[in-house]
């Protein structure tokens, strides 16, 4: 990268870029730290700007966007801001061999069933896909595999390579891969311990992948043997712990929480879902379940609450409107789906329409769809500065 020339009008621009503190509220860490600033070319009062994004674009863009240009246009001689974007998620840089190409690998966990951790890992993989990363979900929730209902994917059959490594199933730009495509829909998993680690082990390093910026896993609620096979036989780059804000759902979040940290697996950070539901009619927030748990959990272990998710019954249903109105947005989000399972309808060979989600609401985008998108950006820089603290340790 050629440096501007000293006291040019282009050096003057990234003196200013340097010290605005850019992207600092999204991306722990602004952009000059995470040395997001490229090369600064000023011509006819125009300043084109190289960005480099440690984090999937997730809709943190016209934001960062807005506040390059008021630190650039403050600068005399320039007059707008033109960027040149490129994303760059962070590297754990860890590796085993039988995922050489996976990046990051994202644990999803909760103490409590019930939680919505599996629609939060769902949601959390589509939206990075959405932002343009390559990401894989796997369901690691043997006894009860919920990703194939979820992504619209139950009536899918698993896939082989001619040397048997198994092939994942795509949905919403994600690679899935879930113990409910090897099993009958209604069969019982009935196995003990060992068995489930030999069938993770399987699942973790039969599956071809491919290059993945992030692999999602979808752990089953509690402490058992599933975590343990996670932290033992793969590098975990941080887990994410999903509750509700309910104190006995905070509580039993807590016990998963220190059993990640005792292993020496970072925390991410906290997702409360089902955090509040705004009603359609008066406009007010209630928070049927309590308030602020998720907030309490993070606090008392210094670590950031990355997103609150709402209750929205549009998550929760299927909707049978094929096309959004003029105030909705066809998802790339998903839910726990009330799906249709009729012999009729599995010979028919159908395939859900998408559901359809509001745009109003706060966050990128507005409402779930936009809390979920937040939900992303705040994970990914949680793993660039995880990923970057590790390297200056390193030095």
């Amino acid at each position: 990268m050629t440096e501007p020339a000293p006291g040019s009008t282009a050096e003057r621009v990234r003196q200013a870029l340097a010290t605005a503190e850019i992207g600092r509220g999204d991306l722990f860490g602004d952009l000059a730290e995470l040395d997001g600033i490229g090369a600064v070319d000023v011509a006819a009062g125009v300043a084109h700007v190289e960005i480099t994004l440690p984090v999937p674009d997730a809709g943190i863009r016209a934001r960062i966007e807005g506040e390059i240009a008021d630190a650039a246009t403050a600068v005399p001689g320039v007059e707008t801001v033109v960027c040149g974007w490129r994303a760059d998620p962070a590297d754990a840089g860890e590796r085993v061999a039988f995922i050489p190409d996976v990046k990051n690998v994202i644990a999803i966990s909760s103490g409590k069933g019930g939680v919505g951790k599996s629609t939060v890992a769902a949601n959390l993989a589509v939206a990075l896909a959405d932002a343009g990363a390559a990401v894989g979900l796997l369901d690691a929730d043997i006894y009860g595999p919920n990703a194939p209902a979820l992504l619209g994917l139950s009536d899918a059959s698993p896939r082989t390579t001619h040397r048997d490594d198994l092939v994942p199933r795509e949905a919403h730009g994600v690679k899935v891969m879930s113990m409910g495509f090897l099993v009958g829909e209604d069969d019982p998993i009935i196995w003990r311990g060992p068995i489930v680690d030999d069938v993770l082990k399987q699942l973790f390093g039969d599956v071809r992948w491919g290059d993945l910026d992030y692999l999602v896993v979808d752990l089953p609620p509690g402490t058992g043997d599933t975590q343990l096979s996670l932290v033992q036989h793969l590098p975990v780059t941080g887990a994410v712990i999903v509750t509700t804000p309910q104190s006995v759902a905070v509580d039993d979040a807590r016990r998963g929480l220190r059993m990640f940290a005792k292993y020496g697996v970072p925390i991410l950070g906290v997702v409360e879902n089902m955090s509040g539901f705004t009603c359609t009619d008066c406009g007010h927030e209630h928070a049927i379940f309590g308030g602020e748990g998720g907030t309490r959990l993070a606090e008392e272990f210094e670590i950031p609450v990355l997103g609150r998710l709402p209750l929205d019954p549009a998550v929760g249903v299927l909707s049978e409107q094929s096309e959004p109105d003029e105030r909705g947005v066809t998802l790339p989000l998903v839910g726990r789906l009330a799906l249709p399972r009729s012999q009729e309808h599995r010979e028919q060979g159908g395939r859900f329409p998408p559901i359809a989600l509001r745009e109003d609401g706060a966050g990128y985008g507005g409402g779930t769809r936009g809390a979920a998108r937040t939900m992303a950006t705040a994970v990914a820089a949680r793993v660039n500065a995880l990923a970057r603290q590790s390297a200056l340790l390193d030095e």
